[in-house]
């Protein structure tokens, strides 16, 4: 059965998650009698009734150094979360942590931490166990509120190169958090979105001199602190405009032992003007070569009154010869689509959407070179993120 035939057959669909990102979904909108052509929903189900009513008030968990530990239990949006922990890990470079751990010393600075904002030896958790899950500090207490839905998972922060013996004895209370706001009615994107509103938009983005370049792959419903609260509570890190503004804020987090990834990025332009805003995520000392990044600029057109942007993201995997002008630039990873489903799969793992659909324009780009003469390919898609 076609895709189409078999959303028109369902009553209602949960859109408010995505199916790579193994999140579950937190609410459910109404689906029109069909969907227009051209528009995938990204649909996901909730999470098991059974599941979340056999959970438990309160958890013990042994949590070793090394790899995450599932703990078995799922948490879901508006959980609130109360973690004490006690224990000591003996780690490989001569120091022993307790669950707060131990301040960033300088060799720590060309170290990859799980969490690299979180002290060495910390206890750490996150929700779902991908790639584009961000962890979060617990160390001795926490309270934390859940914005998501996933499995839990805890570790303690070691880096590649640090090993630990021992363990963390964690002790987890669950309950509803009396915070949670109340859920405003998502934007309808079955209803909203048909690839005329791409008509006007730019299939790629151009450097200076006006030569094509990457192609725009994602798209956003909100306003501009929307935008902001989304990619920060993703993960991802607005980069320094200048080679002048690296060196300085490079040198700051230097003195103060802490990571730098907000290596800039190249200007580009999309409507005649440069990007409004330039994020990336990277890790430290890898981020001059690997790092995930996009530029993203505010559209002219809306949906249900709030602004569309619209950006271009790539993986940069390493480096190779600019045909332009014979520098070395940065190596893209050809197959675009995954860069453009990481953003949905980061969105989705920090709770900040309500709602994801591919549009595939009328014009779609499916292969083409970069300015500088790299190549890329996709199946032509656009991904929309309506945001919470």
């Amino acid at each position: 059965m076609k895709l189409s035939r078999f959303l028109r057959s369902i009553p209602s669909l949960t859109v408010t998650c995505l199916a790579l990102s193994g999140i579950a979904c937190s609410q459910q909108q109404p689906a029109p009698t069909s969907v227009r052509p051209g528009v995938q929903l990204i649909e996901l189900k909730a999470p098991d009734a059974s599941v979340l009513s056999s959970r438990k008030g309160s958890y013990s968990f042994n949590v070793p150094a090394g790899d995450w530990t599932d703990t078995g239990v799922t948490v879901t949006l508006g959980d609130q979360l109360d973690f004490s922990a006690t224990g000591t890990v003996t780690v490989s470079d001569g120091h022993s942590s307790t669950p707060d751990g131990n301040a960033r010393g300088w060799k720590d600075l060309v170290r990859q931490f799980q969490l690299n904002s979180a002290n060495s030896g910390a206890l750490i958790g996150r929700v779902t166990n991908g790639d584009a899950s961000i962890p979060f500090p617990i160390g001795a207490s926490k309270q934390i509120e859940i914005t998501t839905s996933g499995k839990l998972y805890l570790n303690v922060n070691l880096s590649s190169d640090l090993t630990g013996d021992g363990s963390y004895t964690v002790k987890m209370k669950l309950s509803k958090s009396p915070t949670t706001a109340t859920e405003t009615t998502a934007i309808n994107l079955a209803s909203s979105l048909s690839p005329d509103l791409f008509a006007n938009i730019p299939r790629r983005v151009q450097d200076q001199q006006g030569n094509p370049g990457d192609m725009v792959n994602f798209a956003i419903i909100g306003t501009q602190d929307q935008v902001q609260k989304a990619f920060t509570g993703a993960g991802w890190t607005t980069v320094d405009k200048t080679t002048q503004d690296a060196i300085v804020h490079g040198l700051i987090a230097t003195l103060s032992h802490e990571a730098y990834t907000e290596m800039p990025m190249s200007i580009l332009y999309l409507f005649g003007r440069p990007q409004d805003f330039s994020y990336a995520r990277a890790d430290p000392i890898a981020v001059a070569a690997i790092r995930h990044h996009l530029r993203v600029w505010k559209s002219t057109e809306t949906i249900d009154g709030k602004p569309l942007w619209v950006g271009s993201a790539t993986h940069d995997s390493g480096f190779e010869k600019d045909q332009r002008n014979g520098n070395v630039t940065h190596h893209i990873d050809p197959n675009i689509d995954e860069e453009r489903d990481f953003i949905e799969q980061s969105f989705a793992a920090a709770g900040a959407i309500t709602g994801a659909a591919y549009v595939t324009p009328s014009n779609p780009l499916k292969t083409a070179l970069t300015a500088t003469g790299g190549s890329f390919h996709s199946d032509g898609r656009i991904v929309v993120l309506a945001l919470r």
